[in-house]
């Protein structure tokens, strides 16, 4: 009798649960799609490009004198003092220091300069989902990124992913034509 009694509270508590499971509207998105293909994510990248090209620049010139400070020292003839050498030596390894100290701050710069540009751009693309959700009265919305598998769409017009990327590039800023030397 306790199975029965069970059995029939979980049949009342499922029923109205799957039911409005099967009302729910759904619609799929490719994240990576929209990502890429939001214009304004392009901009980004070119800030973000020309200012770790100027980081690079500065390492590639430490490594360029630490490289020359190495020859000096091979080089240095054999009438040099000891002390001489050893101190060479120590501005060497001084050289290396800052150079992969350097390195790592322009590492921690770059990642808090790429999560400074690319937060604003992950907020619109979320509103803008939101927007094409609600506009689609959509209830849930699948992400069908690389790597997640969808097995079954029923209907096309589920797949907002154009919906997103349209909304997103109506009011964006347009990346910069790039110059071509002819």
């Amino acid at each position: 009798m306790k199975f029965k009694n069970i059995l029939i509270v979980m049949l009342l508590v499922l029923i109205p649960t799957m039911v409005f499971a099967a009302a729910q509207k759904i619609g799929v998105i490719d994240v990576d799609k929209v990502y890429n293909s939001f214009e304004e994510k392009t901009v980004a990248e070119q800030q973000f490009y020309q200012e770790s090209d100027q980081w690079q620049k500065d390492l590639d010139e430490k490594e360029a004198e630490i490289t020359r400070l190495k020859n000096e020292y091979e080089n240095l003839p054999p009438i040099v003092s000891k002390e001489r050498r050893d101190q060479k030596m120590k501005d060497i390894e001084q050289k290396q220091t800052d150079f992969y100290n350097l390195s790592n701050d322009y590492r921690n710069k770059a990642i808090e300069r790429q999560m400074e540009l690319l937060a604003p751009i992950s907020e619109k693309i979320v509103a803008a989902i939101n927007e094409v959700a609600e506009e689609n009265g959509l209830d849930i919305v699948l992400n069908t990124m690389q790597g997640e598998v969808v097995l079954y769409i029923k209907h096309e017009n589920i797949d907002i992913t154009d919906a997103v990327i349209e909304k997103l590039n109506v009011n964006a800023t347009p990346a910069p034509e790039e110059k071509t030397e002819e």
